[in-house]
């Protein structure tokens, strides 16, 4: 399965999810969304595999760090995620995370589009 132009969203607030959602499809991409963690792991092993997950970080079931943790350890550790947070100490623990990017709720859809561009377009570039 490769990456195309699509993007996988995963967030718990409804409308979070469907304003990002909206912003990147305007933008030409595809988007699957998910709940949480946990949905997103079931989206990954029946469809095909995103060119990015944008990732919340504070999540039920299973938030985004575990969710981080299940995927570098699984045969998808290559997709880029760049983490969505409100948290204030967000962007350090991006770092510490070691994701692609860090985006600030609210998250400017301008910066959102930039950065899904410029990390997807780099993966994409990676697999050719």
């Amino acid at each position: 399965m490769e990456a195309d132009g699509s993007v996988m969203v995963v967030d718990d607030d409804e409308d979070i999810r469907e304003i990002v959602k909206l912003s990147l499809e305007a933008g030409g991409y595809r988007v699957t969304t998910a709940m949480d963690g946990l949905e997103a792991w079931q989206h990954l092993s029946a469809s095909p595999l995103p060119s990015l997950i944008l990732l919340d970080l504070m999540m039920p079931r299973m938030n985004g760090e575990e969710f981080l943790k299940a995927l570098r350890a699984s045969p998808q550790a290559n997709i880029p995620v760049v983490t969505m947070s409100g948290h204030s100490a967000s962007n350090q623990k991006a770092e510490e995370l070691g994701v692609n990017g860090c985006l600030t709720k609210p998250v400017d859809l301008e910066e959102l589009l930039g950065t899904v561009r410029r990390v997807a377009r780099a993966n994409f570039r990676s697999e050719e």
